[in-house]
């Protein structure tokens, strides 16, 4: 690919470097009563979690997206929301402050908790089969540790001096990373208090929006406001590339199973895909609104977005990752930073 100087975005070189974008994406208009903030798939790649600004979780069979129910019961919008690895249970957090626990297979709620002082912004359930612990993050710049099932607060992680944005489990369920307003990434143990691999390159520069593990814990993602995505090595820590993905905002990022596939989108209205060992953009598709919210079934060929009008756009790729068969269940751009 032959690398395009812009002084103004380095994410033209995406654009430039795929022949055609004529990939079918499927609209479904007011899936919710405005923006759709957060999208989860299961593990089994067969169901698909929504929720909204409309204070509602909606639960739709892959891959015809037909729509198995409604979840109710928050009192405030609902930021954001995480299968459980057994692919029973869905945690849901919100701006009322609490954490619900449902039964996907019941479609009923199962837990209330309440612990966070502000908006709760984050939520990810631990991945082994157990589904026994969930993460939180939240405007009052604290993460919390939850047995869900007993409704015990397990621990309180303080490191963050801003709004906590984004929090995920590693999917051996041995780190959890953060990310937040005040521009860090924090990598902790869930046995420890305080971050334990410290991180070595260019930090964000910007709020961060995003974080998350690929499928073997050996990369850590992390996206933010002003359109970047680093990829760390884990446990090493050390910077592997920056990438010039996006016009200003990325809302969300998210790992295919092969380990190598990160798909990010953004309040541009793309959604881009990337291979994070070359830091190329091998495929993108523009939605025509912006994007709160994405995921990606393990193979990578269905990405399911949530848009700020209300709907969510499913866009079925023809050319699939190469899938790892070691995995667990489940353009480099020309700022430089």
């Amino acid at each position: 690919m032959t690398q395009l100087f812009h002084p103004l975005r380095g994410w033209i070189v995406c654009l430039l470097s795929i022949p055609a974008i004529a990939q079918p994406v499927r609209i479904i208009p007011n899936a919710h009563a405005g923006d759709v903030l957060g999208v989860f798939i299961d593990k089994s790649d067969t169901t698909v979690a929504t929720c909204g600004i409309d204070g509602t979780i909606k639960l739709w069979q892959l891959p015809a997206m037909a729509l198995r129910c409604t979840l109710t019961g928050h009192r405030s919008m609902i930021n954001n929301i995480s299968f459980a690895g057994s692919d029973t249970l869905v945690a849901s957090v919100s701006s009322d402050r609490t954490l619900r626990v449902w039964s996907s297979r019941h479609c009923s709620q199962l837990r209330q908790l309440t612990g966070h002082l502000d908006d709760i912004l984050c939520v990810y359930y631990s991945q082994s089969d157990t589904g026994r612990y969930i993460i939180t993050g939240s405007a009052d710049r604290t993460i919390k540790i939850w047995e869900w099932q007993t409704g015990a607060e397990l621990k309180t992680l303080r490191g963050h001096t801003g709004a906590v944005t984004g929090v995920a489990y590693s999917y051996n369920d041995s780190l959890i990373a953060s990310c937040g307003d005040d521009m860090q990434v924090l990598v902790w143990s869930p046995a420890h208090t305080t971050p334990i691999i410290p991180l070595i390159g260019q930090p964000h520069t910007a709020p961060c929006t995003a974080v998350l593990f690929s499928f073997d814990s050996r990369y850590l993602a992390s996206a933010d406001r002003e359109g970047f995505i680093k990829i760390w090595s884990i446990p090493q820590g050390y910077l592997v590339r920056t990438i010039d993905a996006h016009d200003g905002y990325i809302s969300d990022i998210t790992f295919a199973g092969d380990n190598a596939t990160l798909i990010s989108a953004g309040h541009d209205g793309m959604i881009r895909v990337w291979n994070i060992q070359t830091g190329t953009c091998t495929d993108s598709v523009m939605t025509g609104t912006p994007i709160w919210s994405v995921d990606v079934t393990s193979d990578g060929g269905y990405i399911v977005a949530g848009g700020s009008d209300g709907s969510i756009r499913i866009w079925r790729r023809d050319k699939q990752t190469d899938i790892d068969q070691q995995r667990l269940q489940k353009p480099s751009g020309q700022r430089k930073r």
